[in-house]
């Protein structure tokens, strides 16, 4: 019985240690976290990504529908060229 008792008593002891460490740690990293290092972070994550802007937006989209006309009167041309050629035979 007094093995028993010894270690619950050496397992406390171990506990106690292993919390008064937790808390160490706990002060020690909370205190390296201010919120001056959490809006550098965010600031340098968002800094990477790519955002575009509202004139790039409307560039992209007008040179997106220029490229759609010039294939469209490419696609027109081609098909007149075709029927012409094809009456040419007749």
């Amino acid at each position: 019985m007094k093995d028993v008792n010894v270690q619950i008593k050496e397992l406390e002891l171990k506990i106690k240690d292993l919390e008064h460490q937790i808390d160490r740690l706990e002060d020690r990293y909370s205190n390296q976290l201010d919120e001056n290092d959490i809006r550098a972070v965010i600031d340098k994550v968002l800094s990477e990504k790519e955002f575009a802007t509202p004139k790039q937006v409307e560039s992209s989209v007008n040179e997106s529908h220029l490229q759609l006309v010039k294939w469209i009167i490419g696609t027109g041309i081609s098909v007149a060229a075709v029927i012409v050629s094809i009456f040419q035979f007749i």
